[in-house]
């Protein structure tokens, strides 16, 4: 297989981003348990259309982590093959994740307003395409970190359950907003927890077996409930990662979704669509059964889409818009959170 994109996808271990010592330190972790063989890699098929034949897009990450991001030619997903296993993945989440990710070793109060922000988003999407009748709903979100989405579902008077792994960012939204959060996966939750709404933000990206993940949310979800998927668009690069495919890419995300393959993937387990775009953020209801539709291969178009990105980052246009990157990141960091 080959580097399709450029050579700055090559596994140089060279991160693209300036890392604080937080950050340098969980991916010297990270590495030698790499090199150690304690964090052990798989092949695994595409999970949209089971195929195994895909091509490679890059080898490591905006970290300089090994990370093999790959294209699959059968139906166009990206994802990740190989990667790290199940085991890998829950000792990476538990000793370098947030770490390398957010830079720091314990929750702060910026984390939470940035989570409240999302939330404040979510929530105005749910009320424009969905309408729950001005009731009361109960709310379970997967992954929700330290409750901030959560806090304003309870500020708007609903019924809030939240399931992380992160005793720290646990804690701190029970400790300080009195969230009803609790350690589990979705897997361990008590199967009497049911949902009118239930949230992914930026979390269906890590999950290693996306069917059965899916059955899961059909559990716990009420059969006039809907789910509320929130993930990096890999259609949107040029939007959200200042058209830098590489600045995209972070080892923790295994899928890489365009709004077809992710609507293919809960199509295949029983999920119809009620809305979504390639930012992505979609909403999905039950199907009484699993509907037989065509979908075409976007191999071709998503393939397209990352090289033209790539080769826009020389062109004149890119230097015209990166000053407004920079003022609207630091818009972002130092005024509007």
């Amino acid at each position: 297989m080959k580097i399709m994109l450029s050579p700055r996808f090559k596994n140089d271990g060279k991160p693209i981003y300036k890392l604080n010592e937080i950050q340098l330190q969980a991916k010297a972790d990270v590495e030698l348990k790499i090199e150690k063989g304690q964090y052990e890699f798989e092949e695994v098929n595409c999970a949209a259309c089971k195929s195994k034949e895909h091509e490679l897009l890059a080898e490591k990450d905006r970290y300089g982590l090994t990370y093999y991001t790959v294209i699959c030619k059968n139906c166009g997903l990206v994802y990740v093959s190989p990667r790290m296993t199940e085991k890998a993945y829950a000792e990476f989440y538990n000793a370098e994740y947030r770490k390398l990710y957010i830079g720091v070793e314990a929750p702060r109060a910026k984390f939470f307003i940035k989570q409240t922000n999302r939330g404040k988003r979510i929530l105005k999407f749910v009320n424009k395409h969905y309408k729950f009748n001005n009731k009361t709903i109960d709310v379970l979100e997967v992954g929700c970190g330290a409750g901030g989405i959560l806090e304003v579902f309870k500020q708007a008077g609903h019924n809030v359950v939240g399931i992380d792994l992160d005793e720290k960012y646990l804690n701190y939204g029970k400790e300080k907003f009195g969230l009803n959060l609790i350690s589990s996966t979705i897997n361990d939750l008590d199967e009497n927890i049911k949902a009118d709404l239930i949230i992914y933000a930026h979390v269906l990206e890590h999950i290693l077996d996306l069917d059965k993940e899916l059955a899961m949310i059909k559990k716990h979800l009420k059969p006039d409930g809907i789910v509320y998927i929130e993930v990096p668009g890999v259609r949107y690069v040029h939007k959200t990662s200042e058209m830098d495919f590489l600045k995209y890419l972070q080892n923790a995300h295994v899928f890489h979704f365009s709004l077809n393959s992710l609507n293919r993937i809960f199509y295949n387990n029983g999920f119809k669509n009620i809305c979504g775009n390639e930012y992505i953020r979609a909403l999905y209801k039950q199907c009484d059964k699993k509907q037989d539709i065509a979908y075409t291969n976007e191999y071709s178009k998503v393939l397209n889409y990352l090289t033209k990105t790539e080769k826009n980052l020389y062109s004149f246009i890119f230097w015209i818009k990166k000053p407004f990157w920079i003022i609207k990141k630091l818009y972002k960091k130092y005024i509007k959170e």
